[in-house]
């Protein structure tokens, strides 16, 4: 048993980085406490292993050499050594993982499918196995066994906290934004910095930049020739679509620019609330709001404002309720309205009709038919929203659009 277990110890010390010394200190105290535990070993007897030979000694306090103990200890030794420094080595591997990933959290790292348990999918990155939970993915995008794949890497948890060490996403915003810095060498040399990026995974991304160069185009260098550098993010993010945005100090501008591919007249802002309002033709109306609203709620999340989108008609009648904008309710209806908590088209939309009945100036036939109006109203805004939509992409097949475009 001897031969061998220097052996092996030789083994893990070259493949594995882990100090011989260190797994002969941990065999020794393992096989102390079996000895004691086992075979009533007195407390003043210690052992020494020779790191050469792996003879085992036996000494007392003043460390003399005893004569071996008359219990089968050679036994004892071989069935014990296997599992300490087997425990060991997971103990002391994870505690490499956790300090070589540690580094990297918060970066993106390669790596290959390696199986798929239930939804989620194991990917390993050299020889350790992390983990992209099903609520990290892409959509609904599909994997192959042994597919190469770039993850994000989320989050390394120390020893001992869950069956992976090593959590990965490519879901986190950060993902598109280094997947840019890759893309693009003026970003990784900071000729052009990223000022924010908000994202819906799977649908679209907006990534505002800025150049500290007066000479150099931030736009047009992350697109890159025939938009080429933006058509590779693209690829790797599963066709989600990448806008690029133009920073703007001027915060009217930034937000602006933020609703490309629309294009704005003029933009109100509430500096004390954060709540911008931006004025629009009515043919960009449903292409600054976007689909399912999308457009406008990516924009808000990128500048961290507030933003509206209303038509200069609309934006005529802010002081009157928004209910009143719905053809044949009469400002005194919607007024009323109003002040029973019914002033947006969606909370009037989305009212019980009964409710509605209650309200003391408002029959009961007619308070089923503004609720459908309601209703209405607003099944058009989203068809036609649709409609902006796809025209705009029919336009622009697989081409993002800019902040820079509507200059």
């Amino acid at each position: 048993m001897n031969k061998e277990l220097i052996t092996l110890l030789d083994y893990w010390e070259k493949e594995k980085g882990i100090e011989k010394g260190l797994l002969l200190n941990t065999l020794e105290s393992g096989l102390l406490a079996v000895y004691r535990k086992k075979a009533g070993l007195s407390e003043d007897v210690n052992i020494k292993i020779d790191p050469e030979t792996g003879d085992i000694r036996f000494l007392d306090k003043a460390g003399q050499e005893l004569p071996p103990p008359e219990f089968p200890w050679k036994r004892i030794a071989a069935q014990t050594a296997k599992h300490v420094i087997l425990q060991k080595l997971r103990e002391t591997e994870k505690f490499t993982v956790y300090q070589d990933f540690k580094k990297l959290e918060g970066t993106i790292v390669s790596g290959r499918v390696e199986r798929f348990e239930d939804n989620n999918v194991i990917v390993s990155v050299g020889k350790i196995e992390t983990l992209l939970p099903s609520i990290h993915k892409i959509g609904n995008e599909h994997f192959r066994q042994g597919e190469p794949v770039k993850v994000y890497v989320l989050e390394v948890r120390k020893p001992n906290k869950g069956t992976y060490q090593v959590i990965v996403s490519r879901t986190h915003p950060d993902f598109a934004k280094q997947l840019l810095q890759q893309e693009v060498p003026e970003v990784r040399d900071g000729i052009i910095k990223i000022k924010a990026v908000a994202r819906f995974p799977g649908d679209m991304v907006k990534i505002a930049v800025t150049s500290t160069d007066p000479r150099i185009d931030a736009i047009g260098t992350c697109v890159g020739e025939n938009a080429r550098r933006i058509k590779n993010m693209m690829k790797e993010l599963k066709g989600e679509k990448v806008e690029v945005i133009l920073w703007d100090k001027d915060v009217s501008k930034y937000i602006m620019n933020s609703l490309s591919p629309a294009v704005g007249k003029e933009v109100i802002t509430d500096q004390t609330k954060k709540e911008a309002i931006v004025i629009t033709d009515d043919n960009q109306l449903f292409l600054a709001i976007g689909k399912r609203g999308q457009n406008v709620r990516l924009a808000s999340k990128l500048t961290g404002w507030n933003i509206r989108v209303l038509r200069e008609s609309e934006y005529a009648m802010e002081k009157k309720p928004a209910v009143g904008m719905i053809e044949g309710i009469e400002d005194k209806i919607a007024l009323e309205l109003a002040k029973f908590g019914y002033s947006s088209i969606k909370s009037l939309a989305e009212a019980d009709i009964e409710d509605i009945k209650k309200i003391p100036a408002i029959e009961d036939e007619l308070a089923e038919k503004i609720v459908n109006k309601a209703r209405e109203y607003r099944r058009k805004i989203a068809e036609k929203a649709e409609e902006s939509e796809k025209s705009e992409n029919e336009k622009n097949p697989g081409i993002p659009v800019t902040g820079e475009d509507k200059r």
